[in-house]
This record gives C-alpha cells, structure tokens and sequence, in this order.
C-alpha cells in the first residue's frame, strides 16, 4: 500500500492515452503501424526511392483521429470535460507515438517528435566513403578528375545524385526541425493563454455567484424595510 502512495499520478491526457493502451489496444497499435509506415516512406524517399509519402501520412492522420476520438470517450465515459487543451495534450501524445515511454503507465503527455524523427534517416541514407579490399585510396576533393577508357559516367551520376539528395534531404530535415521548435513554442504560448483564460474564467464565475449572493441579501433586506415602514405607517 505505502508503493502504490508514492506512484505520480497521471495528468488527465496521459491517463485518457494509459486507457487507450489497455483497453483500446487494437487502435492503439493501428496508429503504431501508420506512424511506422509514414517513417518508412521517408526512408525511401531519403534513399532515392518513389515512395508514397501522401498517402501514408493521410492514413495516419486517419488512425490519430479515430484514437483522438476514442480518447473524449474515455474522458466523458469518466465524468471528465475534454477542454480544448487536454484534446491537444492527447493528440500530442497519439501523434509521438510510438513511444517507448507509451507502456499504459504515462504520468504526462508526451511531445510529438514530427519530420525531426527523420534525422537519425537522412545520416544513414547519406553515402559514407567505404573501401573495397584493395579498390584505390580516393581522390583529393581538389584534384581534377580524369576519366578513364571503359570508366562508367553513368554511375557516377548517380552517387553525385544521391549525395545531393542526401544533402538537400538533412537541410530540408534542419529546417522542418527549426520550424517545429518554433510551433512547439507557440502551442505552449497558446496552452499557457488558454490556462490563464480558464482561470480567470473561473475567477469570474465565483465574483458573479457572489454578487448574485449580495443581491439577493440586499433584496430580503429591502423587503423587511419595507414591511417596517408599512407596519410603522399604520401604527401612526
């Protein structure tokens, strides 16, 4: 029992995804499968493979709105409000998985790792300088290349192709990866303006209950004094 106090409770979007794990675990794994594929469709793409990019980012999307949904279920299921911040807390979440945080016992949401993932993908699609037993040591990068009788201009197009390719890829990846701090950033902002609207919300219902108080006190004393007056008056 003295174990189980010192477990960290989980904030609610954290809970609603630990439901999910255990009791919506087919869903679950489906969202798993679509981020793995949109992952692999990048990977051939880096590699300079015809990938389908669209349509596997489409699927996922898809899935993570299906789990989003399933997700407001568990919380109204459980007598809680899906604020507009918890919603995007649990859509965080599904969208950065998978996660090996996301084992069913998440204590908070999770941040989506988005096109920043790929970068571990650009470095190991980018053609390293691996020599063949014997093959000659490689050229100085100033040196003036000469082309040899039966040389193969064809499949040095290609790896200059695909080194360049690789390049633009880790830039594209930086920039994606500039650009979701930035969003990061602005969805804090925007959580933290939503919390501080909430509360001050809050701060002026409990005001207005209590003026509604005050004017109802102020009423029953008015009714008195009248009565007293009235009274008074016959008396005279």
């Amino acid at each position: 029992m003295a174990a189980v106090k010192t477990l960290v409770k989980p904030s609610l979007p954290a809970w609603a995804v630990n439901q999910l794990h255990w009791h919506h675990r087919a869903l679950v794994d489906r969202l798993v499968t679509a981020a793995e594929a949109v992952r692999a469709e990048h990977q051939r793409a880096l590699a300079g493979e015809k990938a389908a990019i669209a349509g596997a980012e489409q699927a996922h999307r898809e899935v993570l709105r299906e789990a989003v949904a399933a997700a407001k279920d568990v919380l109204t299921a459980g007598g809680h409000a899906l604020t507009p911040g918890t919603r995007e807390a649990v859509r965080d979440t599904l969208s950065a998985l998978p996660s090996p945080d996301a084992n069913g016992r998440l204590t908070r949401p999770l941040t989506p790792r988005g096109l920043d993932a790929l970068a571990g993908l650009v470095l190991a699609a980018r053609p390293g300088p691996i020599a063949a037993p014997g093959a000659p040591a490689p050229r100085s990068p100033v040196a003036t290349p000469v082309a040899k009788p039966g040389a193969k201009p064809a499949a040095a197009d290609e790896d200059a192709a695909r080194k360049r390719q690789a390049r633009e890829a880790e830039k594209a990846a930086r920039e994606r990866e500039a650009r979701r701090k930035s969003a990061d950033a602005a969805l804090a902002k925007a959580r933290q303006a939503l919390a501080d609207a909430d509360q001050a919300v809050e701060q002026a219902e409990r005001d207005l209950a209590a003026r509604q108080a005050e004017r109802v006190t102020a009423r029953d004393e008015l009714k008195r004094a009248q009565r007293l007056v009235e009274e008074l008056s016959f008396g005279r």
